[in-house]
């Protein structure tokens, strides 16, 4: 983690939805399911490779709605499936708002918590440089959220 300062904040998103833990888990670590949802309204998700194992590697590259191309990767810490899943996230070639240099990494816990008819999903990241950051990311995991919600219903 190379944060411009000590102080790292974290940012918590709580989200109910009616699916199961064992379908948003799928929506989450498959290749072909994170091409439908992921990104914010107008970006799509272009590329997206998973090798869903701890120490395994995620790739996602993203098309901006200017046209550009921006690219997310990291590595699998933990993986219980339809329960909990941790990895690193890093912006690869640009820095974080608030980090040292490129390639800024941060950590993303997301757990399910199965509620009967719907899943509460927990979303976790750690360890962001800054408050505009921070923010950031709230926008772009709330997207997600929003668009993971449209693929399902």
């Amino acid at each position: 983690m190379n944060a411009a300062s000590e102080t790292l904040l974290d940012l918590t998103i709580k989200r109910t939805i009616k699916s199961s833990p064992q379908r948003l888990f799928r929506a989450w670590t498959q290749a072909d399911e994170l091409l439908k949802w992921f990104g914010p309204e107008g970006v799509s998700t272009e590329t997206a490779e998973v090798d869903l194992r701890v120490g395994g590697a995620y790739r996602l590259v993203l098309r901006l709605p200017d046209g550009n191309t921006v690219a997310h990767h990291g590595h699998y810490r933990e993986i219980r499936p339809a329960e909990k899943l941790v990895f690193t996230w890093i912006l690869e070639n640009q820095a974080c708002d608030g980090s040292r240099g490129e390639d800024c990494e941060t950590l993303v816990t997301v757990h399910f918590e199965d509620r009967g008819s719907a899943t509460e999903l927990t979303i976790t990241h750690e360890f962001l440089p800054s408050e505009k950051a921070r923010n950031n990311h709230e926008f772009g995991w709330n997207g997600c959220l929003d668009s993971l919600e449209q693929l399902l219903v």
